[in-house]
């Protein structure tokens, strides 16, 4: 009996020792009016929860857009003036840090209280010194985001004072705060936890600016190594939002995931740490299920062309220039990645290694994860009767050839000419001198 149970033992023992798998289990975030989980480096989603849902209420997520075109159209160390409607129009109860009417600083220090403590007077001093009028900032800010492919997203003001026509999607914040990422200086800004003014025309001294995104500073994970950013925001009419970005350091894989109006039936702090919950266990979903995986490997054979006018009739190999690594799912049965193979159609020699005569695009799902180089695996001489044939060409193709040839053509012409006129003459003189005879 006992040699009968030992194999069994061995093989149950072998099973429960295995790590668990994650599966796409389905979350529940019912509290959230929308919600979408992105990659940061190819932007395809991930998971996405009500994301048709039109004209959601950004808030002071808005203020990512405000930074970018900060970063884009201004100077960090450009001096900036606050005016008296700057300061006051902030909304009834809006975020503020107490900067007064011709207080001046640095755009710099503004962008860092706009993103790290929301200060709404920020957003407006950073519109009028950028732009002669807001307005006119405002519409930079949504003429940006048609250019990032926000198309459903419409801005009425710098810093997400609810107004019904100020609205976006999720699937539009996330394209947002994607690009806004891709901006060093604005990465750097929204990973910090606190930040403190220098003093100023106005102020001798300034209290450490806290943090608005506790986020930051509350959560750590089994699964990724940091919460790296990006934005909080609330009105009462928008609920709770929140753009998190986190990072798993050891693969660079980096997430992005959009919670918009947490309300509901919760209030207060209660819907602020769901919001935030919400948003955690959105990017855990995301590190639990997919990784950074190799789809495709550097020298790795691709397919064989024909080369024509080469001295071998053979084919080329062509391979892969460099490695393409990019996030999928860890379940290889679900990455449903799309090869798309662009190759120069007539390979001509003489062809060296290392020669680029095409590249192969990899899509999942309409998304590009990226792109690869195709290149000449060996060198291809030209064949002799090529290279004499192209000697001829070459030769009827030079302007200084055919200037010889044609000068050569035109001296022949006068040559005969002169010939000719030379003969009439000499007949006239021998008629002329028959007749003397006679």
């Amino acid at each position: 009996m006992r040699k009968v149970l030992i194999p069994w033992l061995l093989i149950f023992g072998v099973f429960f020792s295995l790590p668990p798998v994650a599966y796409a289990q389905p979350l529940n975030l019912d509290y959230a009016q929308s919600c979408i989980l992105i990659d940061s480096k190819t932007g395809q989603v991930l998971y996405e929860y009500k994301t048709d849902e039109k004209h959601v209420y950004p808030a002071s997520t808005t203020k990512i857009m405000t930074a970018i075109l900060a970063l884009e159209k201004g100077k960090p160390d450009q001096m900036m003036t606050a005016s008296r409607s700057a300061v006051y129009e902030i909304g009834e109860g809006g975020m503020n840090i107490g900067i007064n009417e011709g207080e001046k600083l640095r755009m710099e220090d503004l962008l860092n209280a706009l993103l790290i403590s929301s200060a709404n007077e920020t957003a407006n001093i950073i519109a009028e010194n950028i732009c002669p009028t807001r307005s006119e900032f405002v519409a930079l800010m949504n003429a940006k985001a048609k250019e990032l492919g926000a198309n459903d997203t419409h801005f009425v003001n710098t810093c997400g004072i609810h107004d019904p026509d100020h609205y976006t999607t999720a699937g539009d914040l996330a394209k947002i705060a994607r690009y806004a990422m891709s901006i060093p200086e604005f990465r750097n800004i929204v990973a910090k936890k606190s930040y403190t003014l220098p003093p100023t025309n106005k102020h001798d001294s300034w209290p450490a600016l806290p943090v608005s995104n506790y986020a930051l500073l509350n959560y750590k994970s089994d699964f990724f190594s940091r919460i790296n950013g990006i934005k909080t925001g609330y009105t009462s009419e928008a609920g709770h939002n929140l753009v998190t970005s986190a990072v798993d350091d050891a693969s660079g894989m980096e997430l992005i995931a959009v919670v918009l109006g947490v309300k509901g039936n919760i209030y207060g702090t209660a819907a602020k740490k769901k919001c935030q919950d919400y948003s955690v266990e959105l990017l855990e979903y995301g590190f639990k299920n997919y990784s950074v995986q190799r789809l495709v490997g550097a020298n790795q054979f691709v397919k064989t062309v024909p080369v024509a006018d080469s001295s071998k009739n053979t084919g080329l190999d062509l391979l892969t220039a460099d490695e393409l690594s990019c996030t999928l799912p860890k379940d290889k049965n679900e990455w449903n990645v799309v090869k798309e193979e662009h190759i120069e159609p007539d390979v001509k020699a003489p062809v060296r290694q290392g020669d680029v005569l095409g590249y192969i695009e990899y899509k999942r799902n309409g998304v590009l994860l990226g792109k690869v180089n195709l290149i000449a695996s060996r060198d291809v001489e030209k064949s002799l009767g090529a290279k004499i044939t192209d000697g001829v060409k070459d030769i009827f193709k030079n302007s200084w050839f055919l200037r010889v040839i044609a000068s050569a053509a035109l001296a022949l012409v006068l040559l005969g000419c002169l010939r000719f006129i030379l003969r009439r003459l000499s007949r006239t003189v021998k008629a002329k001198k028959r007749q003397d005879d006679e």
